[in-house]
């Protein structure tokens, strides 16, 4: 049986979102963004003060649902931000 290839990624500004469209281009696999329910605020300088907060804290900050069976594929390739 032949199985599919997955990209999860979650990109704060983009950057992340750039690169995976480009590994689009280049193989077949199906692509899923996580988001989180309650979005990042845009000034980076605050976004990165909450992040140091939450991982004190063990806090894991709830996504959408993005309906992505692992099953269903061979290889996923997770992306995120630095």
């Amino acid at each position: 049986m032949f199985m599919k290839k997955a990209i999860v990624y979650y990109s704060y500004s983009n950057h992340t979102k750039r690169i995976v469209d480009m590994i689009k281009q280049k193989i077949d696999a199906d692509v899923f963004e996580i988001k989180p329910k309650e979005p990042y605020s845009t000034d980076y300088d605050e976004v990165v003060d909450l992040g140091q907060e939450e991982v004190n804290r063990n806090y894991l900050r709830e996504i959408e649902d993005i309906n992505i069976n692992l099953n269903n594929y061979d290889t996923v390739i997770l992306a995120t931000p630095v």
